[in-house]
């Protein structure tokens, strides 16, 4: 029974993981088409900014703008899959038990 728990909780990190990088792509793109009315795209990337935001924020305050390149979110998305791995196998670890 509670290996199955665990089990749950790394299949969850993993779900959460591929929806934050939606999230961050979404982020990105509307970097490029910024919206211009208050439509759906509006509020799609409103969404987006207010998610990621607190994770690129302090990346953005440690490592500096190349040139006019924001690197923030290729940095994201490195340390999320990191993290995201680290706590799937942890979670598969303790399932063993």
């Amino acid at each position: 029974m509670v290996s199955e728990i665990f089990v749950r909780l790394a299949a969850s990190v993993g779900l959460l993981e591929r929806i934050f990088f939606v999230i961050l792509l979404v982020r990105i793109v509307a970097s490029f088409f910024p919206p211009r009315t208050d439509g759906l795209w509006n509020r799609i990337a409103g969404f987006s900014v207010r998610l990621t935001e607190p994770v690129l924020a302090p990346i953005r305050r440690r490592i500096p703008l190349m040139g006019m390149i924001d690197l923030s979110p290729l940095i994201a998305f490195f340390l999320v899959d990191i993290v995201g791995f680290l706590l799937s196998q942890l979670f598969l670890y303790l399932a063993r038990f």
